[in-house]
């Protein structure tokens, strides 16, 4: 079958969001008085909304801060320093060179709001034709909804995606959705 659109996962794929991502919880965490090092939150993370790993955390360290509240620090340390995320300069030339031939979507399970401001500082707000947060679907990877759904707003088959993914919870959602998927390793400097 001819591939028609290529879908892209955020997280770990097309940009190294993933340290950043736990350096802003441990940053986080230490303003509770939570000591935990930023290789032990990438593991517990990994693949995992906050409300996954965080009370755990919280909980193992006998401090009774809400969690939400440690997310949301999280999120404004994060967004804080969108711009010294790295991007995988490979894969988003290859999504430049692919688009004028076919279909493009970025499948994420992280917020809209963090996404659109991630595009947009990196010049990448243009390289999609589609979106996928994890705001738009109701289960998370490895359930395939956010493929099944991208390949919908495309108007293409599942079957015609060729799916950009890092994590084993995301290859298990492209397949489960019918997609051809590449696994891509850590993003290139």
């Amino acid at each position: 079958m001819t591939v028609k659109a290529v879908l892209v996962d955020l997280d770990g794929t097309l940009a190294d969001t993933e340290t950043a991502s736990a350096a802003a919880y441990a940053e986080a965490l230490a303003e509770v008085g939570v000591g935990v090092g930023v290789g032990e939150l990438a593991r517990c993370a990994h693949g995992r909304h906050w409300s996954q790993f965080l009370p755990e955390i919280l909980a193992g360290a006998g401090r009774a801060s809400a969690p939400g509240a440690v997310a949301e620090r999280k999120r404004q340390i994060y967004e804080a320093r969108l711009a010294q995320i790295r991007i995988n300069h490979a894969l988003a030339s290859l999504i430049a060179f692919v688009r004028p031939m076919c279909r493009t979507g970025l499948v994420t399970t992280a917020a809209s709001g963090t996404v659109t401001a991630l595009l947009t500082c990196h010049g990448l707000d243009g390289h999609f034709d589609i979106v996928v947060t994890g705001c738009d679907v109701e289960f998370r990877k490895p359930h395939p909804e956010a493929y099944l759904r991208a390949a919908h707003l495309l108007g293409v088959a599942p079957q015609e995606c060729l799916v950009f993914e890092d994590s084993d919870v995301g290859v298990a959602a492209a397949k489960a959705a019918g997609a051809r998927v590449i696994r891509v390793a850590a993003p290139a400097a």
